[in-house]
C-alpha cells in the first residue's frame, strides 16, 4: 500500500458537479456489465438486497437490479441533484450523503455491499472499513466487494500522471486483502480486472469462513516496483516533454484524448506551454469546460474534423482500439501515441 502522508482532505470537495464517469466508453460498459453479472451469479444474489457505497449516478445499482437483485440502496454526496433518488420503480433508494450517514445508527441489511473506486479517496481506509464492518448485522453473513485502482501497472509503466492527488492511497491485491482482514473481514477472493487496471477483493463477515488474505501477499514485489519507479519516472517525464517540444518545432497539430484525472495530470506535468491545443473526451457532460491548470477547452471527437490533428496522444492505452475506431469513422488517420 502506498500512501500520501501529506494529503489534506480539506483541499478537495466531492459534491454537486463532480464528474468522473467512465460510462460513455463501450469498452468500459462491457466490463461493468460483466462485473455485475459475475457478482450476481457467483454470490447467488437473485432476489437479494445490494448496497453500494459511493454509488455515483446509481448506474451500477441499476445493473445489479436489472440482472436479478431484488433491491438496492446507494450512498453518494455527489449524486446528481436533478435526478430522482428513487429508481427502478422503487427498488433502488439513493441517499445523497456520505457513508456512513451522520447521526444515524448503522445497521445495513444487505446480502452484498459493494464499494467501487472509493477506498483510494479515503484518508483513513482502515477506520472506514472498520466502520462498515461494525455496522453490518451480526446475525447475517454479508459479502463485501471492494474495487480500487491497481498500483502495479502505474509503477511498471512509470506513468507519474497516473498518480493523482485525490487518490491518497494506492493498493495492490495483497495490501487491500490485508487491510480487509485487519478490519475484521474474512477475505475469500481477489483478482485483477479491467486489463489489470483495477483490482477487486471480496470478503465476508462470516467468522466460520477461513481468511485467505495471507495467500495474496505481494509485499516483496510491491517494494521492488516502488524502488524501480523512483528511478524511472523522471526519465519518462523528460522523454514526453521532449517529444512534444519536437512536435511543436515541426509545426504538428497535437490533440489529447481523455480528460479525466490522468489527462489533466499529463497536461500539467508534460505540457504546461500548451503544445497540445486540443483536449478530446467522449463524455458530453465535460464539453465546453476547461482542463484545470492548462485551460484547454474539452471538445467532442467530431471537433477534430475541422482541425485534423497530426498526432493524437491517448492517455489510457486500454481505450486505444476504441479511439482508433472513432478516428477511422471520422475519416482521420493521425499518428497515435500512448501516454
Amino acid at each position: 500500500m502506498a500512501t500520501n502522508r501529506d494529503f489534506d482532505a480539506h483541499l478537495l470537495a466531492y459534491g454537486e458537479g463532480y464528474e468522473n464517469s467512465l460510462g460513455f466508453s463501450e469498452f468500459f460498459q462491457g466490463y461493468i456489465q460483466g462485473f455485475a453479472k459475475d457478482l450476481i451469479q457467483r454470490h447467488h444474489l437473485e432476489g437479494k438486497a445490494v448496497m453500494e457505497v459511493g454509488c455515483g449516478d446509481g448506474s451500477f445499482l441499476r445493473l445489479m437490479v436489472q440482472n436479478g437483485a431484488a433491491s438496492g440502496i446507494g450512498f453518494d454526496p455527489s449524486y446528481p441533484p436533478d435526478q430522482p433518488t428513487t429508481l427502478e420503480d422503487g427498488r433502488i433508494q439513493i441517499h445523497v450523503e456520505a457513508f456512513p450517514p451522520r447521526g444515524q445508527e448503522l445497521h445495513i441489511q444487505a446480502d452484498l455491499l459493494v464499494c467501487r473506486q472509493v477506498l483510494e479517496h479515503v484518508p483513513d481506509p482502515l477506520r472506514f472499513l472498520q466502520t462498515i464492518r461494525g455496522g453490518l448485522p451480526k446475525d447475517h453473513a454479508t459479502t463485501v466487494a471492494f474495487e480500487v485502482p491497481n498500483i502495479f501497472p502505474t509503477l511498471e509503466q512509470q506513468t507519474s500522471w497516473d498518480i493523482i492527488y485525490e487518490h491518497c492511497t494506492y493498493f495492490s491485491i495483497g495490501s487491500l486483502a490485508r487491510l480487509l482482514s485487519q478490519a475484521g473481514f474474512r477475505v475469500t477472493h481477489a483478482h485483477e480486472t479491467y486489463e489489470r487496471q483495477f483490482i477487486t477483493v471480496e470478503a465476508t463477515t462470516d467468522s466460520s469462513v477461513a481468511d485467505r488474505s495471507a495467500e495474496f501477499d505481494d509485499m516483496r514485489e510491491l517494494t521492488e516496483a516502488v524502488e524501480k519507479f523512483d528511478i524511472a519516472w523522471r526519465k519518462r517525464l523528460a522523454d514526453w516533454t521532449e517529444r512534444l517540444a519536437q512536435a511543436k518545432r515541426e509545426g504538428k497539430r497535437v490533440a489529447m484524448w481523455g480528460t479525466g484525472a490522468r489527462g489533466v495530470n499529463f497536461l500539467n506535468l508534460v505540457d504546461p506551454d500548451r503544445t497540445i491545443g486540443c483536449a478530446i473526451d467522449i463524455n458530453p457532460r465535460k464539453y465546453g469546460l476547461h482542463v484545470a491548470g492548462t485551460g484547454q477547452v474539452v471538445s467532442p471527437p467530431e471537433s477534430l474534423i475541422d482541425n485534423p490533428p497530426d498526432l493524437v496522444v491517448v492517455i489510457n492505452s486500454i481505450y486505444e482500439n476504441e479511439i482508433r475506431e472513432s478516428l477511422k469513422k471520422l475519416g482521420l488517420t493521425p499518428e497515435i501515441a500512448l501516454a
